[in-house]
């Protein structure tokens, strides 16, 4: 048990205040250490923050329902704001006090103190370890104990865990056992350093800033676990704003008056970063009705589909609401639509839209920021940023990273402006932006044991989640991103998950992830296929709710043909649909299956063809997702151009891989495709015909998907081959699950029609479905059984993975639990295994696109193609060799590679 519950081991004796006469010093400037700003200063600017944050009444209601509370009293916040004021405490001591001193300020003879840090140094004072230390250091706050039995109603446990939280405010969790100094030196007087007297001095000073939390008769704080992982995260939150020069100049000198500075610093700061919004609430609710439909969405005359009136309709307390709606069916604005009625509502303070890839994230970023533009009146509109760690933006403002951590916008804002973006300027602060929209990782990561993941929990908890394209998750980013809708849903907040092609023991998973009461057991395979599509599903309403038609059927026409290997044929298909005015969407699952594809076409089609090729400014290429975001933006806007809503007459063919399915805005007339898992394939048949159109070519009216299978009656010789180029199979890794693929083979074969969106409740189901899967492998015999078990085994291995690295929100920061909070020390590889995109390097000096776009600073490398870099390659593993006509190579290590109008690979 820690020392400072302990009140039996230490005296309680009334100390007379001392002469305080050493000022103590928390930051100082790296380029001037002579240059600080006190210790008591900062406290209280943190203090002051923490008291600011819980001023915003959605921040504020979020930490109470963490805590099983509907609101917080004011003696709780006041009590909060001390615990988060004595966050640095530990700088009293000697070794940290004394690290800005040089040698010649130390009298003759006189050895400088060993260095010492403020938070994990405290160890052995909390921990009783220093039993001298521990006793002045409890009694000289003067109101520790009066604390421990009049806020706590556990025997002092809630205020030591919320203590210990606060001291874990520079990203991870405190371990009480890591004792890193046992030099009890560092806590005696120096020279005219006395931490004794700092200590007691403070005491003084938390107490006389916040007189309410000494009222009598406050409740008690709250002791639930997940309440203290929030305060933290708030605590986080008020150090890192209470941090910032710009809203808190430094101070060196006592001043009787600075809490009342603190507080006003702390309430502009507050603003001023976009945390307050009550003017922009004030200017939203003068206007006298909610933007319409169509003006939001800049569609005129349009009015809400089915989909998107029963997104707004459901009831606006469901804290959990999943769509599910066939690929172009409008689930995008369906959930901007509903985020504008919980804003208006005042349910949530903003948004954070997550898609499962950076180039998904930043072709949503655009639209969602022209949605923002209509939504709010434009005094007050916030800018949107893209949480894409690499980019720098908010709404369409670009900046880049200068030394000393300052940003340059290309938009040259003034101050208040540029002050609005500091949540862009990060990847760790993202999730402070009132609207974001990024990568699902960067939301995963507040529920994984990663540096400041406390800090995003707490920021997201104010905001709307929406999660795109749920079905993608594996099973290792499932865990995770359902343990991360626990606590979000937990602490009151909202969140919306989209999917085409969600599966019924996926959805059984993702509600019984967020409900006690919810059943993790999917429904039998026949009434799954039952279930209503579209629909709308949420935790305490109907189970499905069922929603009519979008008014956007069509049947697809479904040709298998075999051997995917085969090239020649590939290209054959396309040219023919090509030269007869079709625009043709070829998707390869491999970008060395779609790079071989490319080549194939290029060498067959004549010179007098060459147009009916897709080409980005001149030059011919593919799309897929080993390409620069510098060049991938130029790309995009080519594919949308070519075979896009606005595509100009004439036959043309894309190649490319899954970075066709999400997010652009295709409509082709042809569509021929790798085999892949059934909720796969109906992403890409969503591409197929997406848009009402009366021109197209005659034989290809009607919507016709071609899909490349292997040879063979069925997939069993996949079971044993070696790796794949294909990505079918255990030695594939794109699609691992036979059966799965299997079951999709055998739909494909039988069905050669294909009526979207009625049929895609059954296909997917019969694809999917733990009974369906079983059938096949009964089917099919012994080896089969051995792949189910291998698969079944893979996925446990990954959720045991996913598990051990998920932060345990259930757990205090006190005593016995107080291990299993603390962080591992493999955070490296729990990031480069949640960015499986790969690792990002930097080009220096920035090398010529391909296309002619932006110079291309970064680039990301899949961890497949240089398995041992982790983290971010260093400038001096780096090299750029002199860039030929048509692109360029560089060597990382023992890695060679090149880069030019086919994409990144292995020179």
């Amino acid at each position: 048990m820690l020392c400072f519950q302990q009140s039996a081991l230490l005296s309680r004796e009334d100390m007379s205040p001392a002469a305080y006469t050493q000022v103590f010093w928390a930051k100082s400037d790296r380029g001037n250490p002579q240059r600080i700003h006190l210790l008591e200063h900062h406290m209280a600017d943190v203090g002051a923050c923490f008291e600011a944050l819980l001023a915003q009444p959605t921040i504020r209601q979020r930490l109470a329902v963490s805590g099983g509370l509907d609101d917080l009293d004011d003696a709780t916040v006041a009590r909060l704001a001390v615990l988060a004021a004595m966050h640095d405490i530990g700088k009293v001591n000697i070794g940290f006090q004394t690290r800005i001193w040089q040698q010649s300020d130390l009298p003759t003879d006189t050895r400088h103190p060993h260095s010492a840090g403020h938070i994990a140094d405290l160890t052995p004072v909390l921990n009783c370890d220093d039993t001298e230390t521990a006793d002045w250091f409890f009694n000289g706050l003067g109101w520790w104990w009066d604390a421990t039995e009049s806020w706590d109603d556990c025997g002092g446990e809630t205020v030591c865990s919320l203590f210990v939280a606060a001291l874990s405010h520079h990203g991870r969790p405190l371990n009480m056992r890591e004792v890193r100094s046992r030099n009890p030196a560092i806590w005696r007087s120096f020279g005219a350093l006395h931490p004794q007297r700092g200590v007691e001095h403070i005491g003084r000073l938390v107490r006389d800033w916040f007189p309410t939390a000494w009222t009598s008769g406050g409740p008690p704080l709250p002791s639930a676990p997940a309440f203290q992982h929030i305060f933290l995260g708030l605590c986080m939150l008020a150090d890192w704003i209470g941090s910032d020069e710009t809203h808190f100049p430094f101070c060196a000198e006592p001043r009787d008056d600075y809490m009342q500075i603190a507080r006003r610093n702390a309430q502009r700061a507050v603003t001023e970063i976009g945390v307050n919004i009550e003017s922009q609430r004030s200017a939203f609710h003068a206007l006298p009705t909610l933007p319409s439909f169509d003006t939001l969405f800049g569609i005129p005359h349009a009015t809400p589909n089915p989909i998107q009136q029963a997104a707004q309709v459901v009831p606006l307390d469901e804290h959990l609401v999943i769509i599910e709606s066939e690929t172009g069916s409008g689930k995008t604005e369906a959930a901007l639509w509903r985020f504008a009625h919980l804003y208006q509502t005042q349910r949530v303070d903003g948004l954070y839209f997550a898609l499962p890839t950076r180039a998904a994230a930043s072709q949503m970023h655009g639209r969602i920021t022209r949605f923002i533009t209509k939504l709010f009146p434009k005094e007050v509109d916030p800018e949107p940023v893209l949480a894409v760690p690499g980019y720098v933006r908010a709404g369409t403002a670009t900046g880049k990273h200068l030394p000393k951590y300052e940003v340059w916008w290309d938009d040259h804002p003034d101050i208040l402006t540029e002050k609005r973006r500091w949540a862009a300027e990060s990847a760790k602060r993202y999730l402070a932006a009132q609207i974001a929209v990024g990568t699902v990782d960067q939301a995963m990561l507040a529920a994984l044991q990663v540096k400041h993941a406390h800090m995003r929990t707490a920021c997201l908890s104010r905001n709307l989640l929406v999660v795109d394209e749920v079905h993608a998750s594996d099973p290792y980013m499932r865990v995770i991103l359902e343990a991360l809708l626990r606590v979000h849903i937990g602490a009151g907040g909202y969140a919306l998950l989209m999917s085409a092609t969600l599966g019924s023991a996926a959805r059984s998973r993702w509600l019984a992830a967020t409900s006690a009461s919810a059943v993790n057991t999917p429904p039998v395979l026949d009434d799954a296929i039952e279930t209503p599509y579209p629909a709308v599903t949420t935790l305490t309403g109907e189970p499905t709710v069922a929603v009519k038609e979008n008014g956007r059927e069509k049947t697809v026409r479904v040709e298998a043909i075999s051997d995917m290997g085969d090239c020649t044929q590939v290209t054959q298909r396309a040219l023919y649909a090509a030269r007869a005015g079709a625009k043709v969407l070829v998707v390869r699952n491999t970008v060395q299956y779609a790079i071989d594809t490319q080549r194939t076409l290029e060498a067959v089609t004549t010179q007098d063809e060459s147009d009916l090729l897709y080409t980005c400014h001149g030059v011919l290429t593919l799309h897929h997702g080993r390409f620069a975001r510098e060049d991938r933006l130029v790309l995009d806007r080519a594919v949308e151009e070519q075979i896009g809503k606005d595509r100009l007459p004439g036959g043309r063919i894309i190649v490319g891989t899954q970075t066709l399915e999400q997010s652009l805005d295709i409509d082709a007339d042809l569509l021929i495709t790798d085999l892949c898992p059934m909720d796969v394939l109906l992403q890409r048949i969503g591409r197929l015909h997406r848009h009402q159109r009366d021109n197209r070519p005659t034989d290809y009216a009607t919507p016709l998907c071609i899909v490349l299978i292997p040879k063979g009656d069925d997939l069993s010789p996949l079971l044993s081959r070696g790796p794949s180029r294909n990505g079918l199979g255990p030695h594939g890794f794109v699609y691992e699950d036979l059966r799965v693929l299997e079951a999709t083979r055998r739909l494909i074969l039988h069905h050669p029609e294909w009526r979207i969106p009625a049929m895609n409740r059954e296909l997917v189901e019969r694809a999917t479905h733990p009974d369906a899967l079983k059938a096949i492998t009964d089917e099919l015999g012994d080896a089969w059984q051995i792949h189910a078990t291998q698969m079944t085994g893979g996925i446990l291995a990954k959720n045991l993975t996913a598990k051990s690295a998920l932060v345990h929100y259930d757990k205090s920061f006190f005593g016995e639990d107080n291990q299993a909070v603390v962080f591992g020390s493999d955070e490296e590889r729990i990031r480069t295994r949640l960015g499986d995109e790969g690792v990002e390097v930097e080009l220096n000096p920035p090398a010529p696109s391909p296309f002619g776009a932006e110079a291309i600073t970064r680039l990301t490398i899949p961890h497949h193609l240089a398995p041992h870099l982790s983290g971010d390659a260093t400038d001096d593993q780096l090299v750029v060799p002199d860039p030929d006509d048509s692109g360029f190579t560089f060597r990382i290590g023992e890695s060679r590679f090149r880069y030019d109008r086919l994409g990144l690979r292995q020179a």
